[in-house]
């Protein structure tokens, strides 16, 4: 198990392996052959970034009963896309889009299991799918609600820039069918369910969205969240932890500020 940050110090953007609270330097990405530079930094001195910059990310919707309600269960995945434009990171501020603000739009976070896909993937089966994921990382899927319901497409709900916060890093080697995905607002739990309790697992996942989709070295995807997480507002701190991989925190914000 090897947990790798994606930081920036001094305006210079690099990558470590992240041991206690030290940062030990590499050369090149983790997603490629790199060496240790021998450099180290300590985790308050640096600024987290996104553990990756991925060309898409595919996130599923309807994927734990808790979140369904009274709604039956797709029987295959049902997965959707984010922009790349709604990636930030640890500390980074979730911008609540103008317009929503105006409209009166209920945001709500949504806390997920992401995946870091480690090589390109198309056809994969249930069978060798976790060949192809890398790492895992925290996930908030943020969703405009009433755009998602109105809307004829979800690319406002779901694609407004900053929508999409992963990290504070990514850790290789974990187990992705029996973990916690836990919520907090203000410090208040909203949140908390254990990923044996998805309706298609990860390898189910990654085998449907493989079959039509060509998943690139980088790209994530977001697995679907639990229950019913609750509406965020400009003023408000999400934190969405999974264990053995970090806490990720973002404050809400309005555009309007």
């Amino acid at each position: 198990m090897t947990t790798f940050a994606r930081f920036e110090i001094d305006g210079t953007v690099l990558h470590g392996i992240v041991e206690g609270h030290a940062i030990k330097e590499i050369s090149g990405s983790p997603l490629n052959d790199y060496s240790e530079t021998g450099n180290s930094h300590n985790l308050q001195d640096v600024k987290l970034l996104p553990p990756v910059s991925p060309r898409k990310i595919v996130a599923i919707g309807l994927n734990y009963r808790s979140h369904l309600g009274v709604k039956p269960g797709p029987a295959a995945p049902e997965p959707f896309l984010k922009s790349s434009t709604t990636v930030v990171g640890q500390g980074d501020n979730i911008v609540i889009p103008k317009v929503a603000i105006e409209e009166g739009v209920k945001i709500q976070p949504e806390a997920e299991l992401a995946l870091v896909i480690g090589k390109d993937c198309k056809g994969a089966t249930q069978e060798n799918a976790l060949d192809y994921v890398f790492a895992y990382t925290c996930g908030n899927d943020v969703s405009a609600r009433d755009w998602q319901a109105n809307d004829l497409q979800w690319a406002r709900a779901k694609s407004s820039d900053t929508f999409g916060p992963i990290g504070p890093w990514m850790t290789t080697d974990l187990d992705p069918t029996n973990i916690q995905v836990i919520c907090r607002v203000n410090g208040e739990e909203k949140q908390n369910q254990n990923t044996s309790d998805l309706l298609h697992p990860v390898t189910r996942i990654i085998e449907y969205v493989s079959s039509v989709i060509t998943l690139q070295v980088g790209d994530v995807i977001m697995t679907g969240t639990p229950g019913t997480p609750g509406d965020i507002h400009p003023g408000d701190v999400v934190e969405v932890e999974v264990p053995g991989l970090g806490v990720l925190s973002n404050s809400i914000v309005d555009e309007i500020e």
